[in-house]
């Protein structure tokens, strides 16, 4: 059945993001802009997301793709990624 994804739209107001995923529960997970690679997401029908990372070198290397549920996206981009730090003294 579907549920209804949430939408993806380019970013234009933030150099450093390239796109803004709205989830179906109204999140916000930003997709960062990269300096040698470019990531597309892109909403599928079955609640999935298309995730595809180009790099930018020539001769064109080939795209990876990754099929992402939304969980699984929130957990690769979403807003505590990367955030939890631990200091080793």
């Amino acid at each position: 059945m579907f549920k209804g994804i949430g939408k993806v739209e380019y970013a234009k107001e933030n150099p450093f993001v390239s796109q803004v995923v709205t989830t179906s529960s109204g999140q916000k997970i930003e997709i960062p802009q990269m300096i040698g690679s470019d990531t597309r997401v892109v909403p599928m029908d079955d609640d999935k997301y298309k995730v595809i990372t180009q790099g930018v070198r020539l001769p064109k290397p080939e795209a990876k793709v990754k099929i992402l549920t939304e969980a699984e996206l929130i957990a690769q981009y979403g807003d505590k990624t990367g955030k939890n730090l631990q200091v080793i003294a």
